[in-house]
């Protein structure tokens, strides 16, 4: 016949298209009939089996060019045909930790081209699903407490990698799904409204770096801990948000001392360098800088100040910090005046400062400033820690056992409501007593003099080193005026460099340029565009208004 010349198209002809046919129906009944007496486990094993065996049996029989084509047509009428099941089934196999027969069903739809995507999808939106679950039942509670959000993160993060890993043999696909799905959680605060992630994590870092009673764990703990929340952190889209929340929490640790260890804190710092660069951890690389110098300013000035034999009376140290380097928000009323007892200290280390500073400015920062206290006038030796507020208002006291609150308020000129705030305080611990309650002008305060206390060393914290609701408001404003700064200068360079960029391309650059440290939306770039117009750093071309011209 007419392929006596051609024998292997004759086996085509003759034999491998019929026999691919009769397979093609063999194997789609008796798939038909496997799926439905019995359950998707038991189907994927019978179809991995079944593979494997027509593999064999083509490999035996069959030319070598048949068996791709043969075992090809079994995939499509045991698995093609019937991925839906596979597919509708996958996430209850991942919830209910049937892992063997999640790896089963990767293995056998990675045969198909496109065929596990959908895998994926199911696997990310689970995982996703899951973490939101988790956030939204927190509540409320993720504000008080951050330790459960983010110790649920990790966990939720380490399970499914590690699943990941050992199910599906560490295939990058499910890795990344994992990544997306983590990204979701933490980026997506519309299902708990308390669960602002980039905010949650600077207070989370604080808890553990913080001195505290009832928090005490070794360095290597913290290590590991650090080193599982940078994990977490990688997902934040927001980093500015984190730096802002965090730089001003490491500010009050640094200014109250009450770090646990400096090389914690350094190690923190160095793994949001590798993370984000030398420009993010800038501001806070400075503030250690700082109190390295504050302390060698006060070991100057007490050296200088016995070798002048002008001795300020008291104990005396300041931190000299850069304006720019700290987060200090809150700001020292003006009027305050200084105790009497530490006058001299204050304008003594003014004139040195000065002396070795020429040109600079010195502002007292008095609403972060403590001082310690000996009460003498009691049987048992107390000494006091408090903000200088409270320091102030108790060393009226040496002179008289009662005052008035005017009286008070007139000697270390407040506003009415913090000297109200203050003596609450004072009143609460029982070191003074208070005719009136409301602590109105005229209610007379008088020492307790029958205070007693378990403690010797009695702490009272002061307001600064707590967070309250305007702090919060006052850093996120703060972030949404450094966004717009970053965006106009990111767009002066990228002018300057190009001179002339149409409107999609400025836009574009600048989304790229701010996604390392955050998700500009398209509307602020757009008015940070209209306010460079107006300052004159660039214009629209005269030719085309959808372009821009740098203004040199």
């Amino acid at each position: 016949n007419a392929h006596s010349d051609q024998p292997f198209q004759l086996y085509i002809e003759e034999f491998e298209k019929a026999y691919l046919l009769e397979t093609r129906q063999y194997y789609s009944k008796e798939a038909a009939e496997a799926v439905a007496l019995q359950n998707i486990s038991g189907f994927m094993h019978e179809a991995s089996k079944r593979l494997a065996e027509e593999a064999e049996r083509s490999r035996k029989y069959c030319d070598k060019s048949s068996i791709d084509r043969i075992v090809k047509e079994c995939e499509l009428q045991y698995l093609s045909a019937h991925k839906g099941r596979i597919y509708a089934e996958f996430e209850t196999m991942i919830a209910r930790e049937r892992f063997e027969d999640c790896s089963l069903a990767h293995r056998l739809l990675s045969r198909i081209p496109d065929d596990a995507v959908p895998l994926l999808e199911i696997y990310q939106g689970y995982i996703a699903s899951t973490g939101r679950t988790m956030v939204i039942r927190m509540g409320s509670g993720v504000t008080k407490d951050p330790r459960e959000y983010v110790d649920s993160l990790i966990q939720l993060q380490k399970r499914y990698m590690d699943v990941s890993n050992t199910v599906f043999a560490g295939n990058a696909a499910y890795i990344a799904a994992v990544d997306k799905a983590l990204g979701t959680i933490v980026n997506d605060s519309s299902s708990n409204p308390h669960a602002q992630s980039s905010e949650v994590l600077a207070r989370y870092c604080d808890l553990l770096l913080k001195k505290s009673t009832k928090i005490a764990l070794a360095d290597a703990e913290v290590e590991t801990k650090l080193g599982s929340l940078i994990t977490i952190f990688k997902y934040i889209e927001d980093k500015d948000v984190f730096q802002k929340f965090y730089s001003r929490t490491l500010a009050k640790r640094l200014i109250f001392a009450t770090s646990v260890s400096d090389d914690l804190e350094a190690s923190m710092i160095s793994r949001l360098k590798e993370v984000c660069g030398v420009e993010y951890t800038a501001k806070l690389q400075r503030m250690f800088t700082d109190m390295t110098l504050s302390s060698e300013i006060n070991t100057k000035f007490r050296e200088l100040s016995e070798k002048s034999g002008v001795q300020p009376g008291v104990d005396f140290g300041a931190l000299v910090l850069t304006a720019g380097s700290w987060p200090l928000t809150g700001l020292s009323s003006t009027e305050y005046q200084v105790p009497q007892e530490l006058e001299k200290s204050v304008a003594q280390f003014a004139i040195f400062y000065h002396a070795n500073h020429n040109g600079r400015k010195l502002s007292w920062m008095w609403h972060l400033s403590k001082g310690d206290l000996r009460l003498n006038y009691l049987e048992k030796r107390y000494e006091l820690n408090a903000s200088l507020y409270h320091v102030g208002i108790l060393l009226l006291f040496n002179s008289t056992d009662s005052l008035s609150v005017r009286e008070v308020r007139e000697a270390i000129c407040l506003a009415p409501a913090e000297i109200k705030r203050l003596l609450k305080v004072l009143v609460d611990v029982k070191l003074l007593t208070s005719t009136d309650p409301e602590s109105g002008d005229e209610s007379i305060l008088s020492l307790n003099l029958d205070f007693s206390s378990k403690r010797t060393k009695i702490r009272i914290a002061a307001s600064s080193e707590k967070d309250t609701s305007t702090d919060v408001e006052q850093t996120r404003s703060a972030v949404d005026e450094d966004r717009r700064l970053y965006i106009q200068a990111a767009i002066v360079r990228i002018m300057k460099s190009r001179k002339d960029t149409s409107h999609v391309e400025l836009v574009a650059e600048v989304l790229s340029q701010a996604g390392a440290r955050f998700q500009p939306s398209v509307p602020m770039v757009k008015r940070c565009i209209e306010q460079l117009i107006d300052k004159q750093y660039l214009e629209r071309s005269k030719v085309n208004r959808d372009r821009y011209v740098y203004i040199a």
